[in-house]
């Protein structure tokens, strides 16, 4: 019988151009991304588009997740929470990276929060 416990990591970040690896950190545990939220609070230099990617060892698992309007969360969900898309494994000891892109304006940031939910504990 699995043993799956939910835990959520939640990360705010201050204003930052379309930058690589602006999280990164080491899998303490397997884990299975169930759901993603992303939500502007702030941007300047009025970009038009706002995604991140988020990488295991360096390869996209979730790629172009978009919250393009300032204070309107975009959302990844796999069926665990409603959605359509499957979950992610991402094993203990992984290195995984958070990128964000942003497209278009004049020299564009975004201070932003990214709410990762995420199975992990024994899974066995």
């Amino acid at each position: 019988m699995a043993n799956e416990v939910m835990r959520v990591m939640c990360f705010q970040k201050d204003p930052l151009v379309d930058t690589d690896g602006v999280i990164d950190f080491s899998a303490l545990e397997d884990m299975t991304i169930v759901g993603v939220s992303l939500c502007a609070t702030v941007f300047t230099g009025t970009p038009t588009g706002f995604t991140i990617d988020i990488q295991d060892d360096g390869t996209d698992v979730i790629a172009a997740l978009a919250a393009n309007t300032a204070l309107t969360p975009g959302t990844w969900k796999s069926v665990h929470m409603g959605g359509t898309e499957d979950a992610v494994h991402i094993a203990a000891g992984s290195e995984v990276e958070v990128d964000l892109n942003l497209t278009g304006g004049s020299t564009p940031t975004a201070a932003f929060t990214l709410v990762i939910w995420y199975l992990g504990g024994a899974q066995g």
